[in-house]
């Protein structure tokens, strides 16, 4: 048996925006890492660089449906986990995205790694509504100490 992390957030945004700001490099620096090697594009392998933690990760995409799916293996948590982010248009100016992380065993190792990427994953969640929103990015400032 696996733990499984799900967070699920509605966006005031077209699918469509939503979706580049995950997948174009420029867009992702605006919110979740510091920098990525390449946009996220099936087949290819990126390097995120996530200054604030002193952490560099390559994540594997695996697939890529345009507004609908990003689905990428990485091993952010120390041990490799399939992550899927899933977009829906709600409407023409709202968004869907539910993302779900799994692949850790049902032990107290597995359970805290869990419970820290699903502090992590709605904090892209928050952070990609400020992103689109207002253009801010909630990283900035933030340091390894803070960890």
């Amino acid at each position: 048996m696996e733990v499984q992390v799900n967070i699920k957030d509605r966006i005031l945004k077209p699918v469509s925006e939503v979706f580049e700001a995950i997948v174009k490099p420029d867009h992702l620096a605006g919110f979740f890492v510091s920098a990525a090697s390449g946009p996220i594009e099936q087949g290819v392998a990126v390097t995120w660089r996530f200054d604030d933690v002193g952490a560099i990760v390559s994540a594997s995409i695996k697939e890529v449906r345009a507004n609908e799916l990003i689905l990428f293996e990485w091993t952010a948590s120390g041990i490799n986990t399939r992550v899927t982010i899933r977009l829906e248009a709600v409407g023409s100016d709202l968004t869907s995205v539910a993302i779900t992380e799994d692949g850790w065993a049902l032990d107290k190792h597995g359970v805290t790694r869990a419970l820290q990427q699903t502090q992590g994953w709605t904090d892209f969640l928050c952070s990609l509504k400020a992103f689109l929103y207002t253009g801010i990015n909630l990283r900035d400032g933030r340091t390894r100490d803070i960890h």
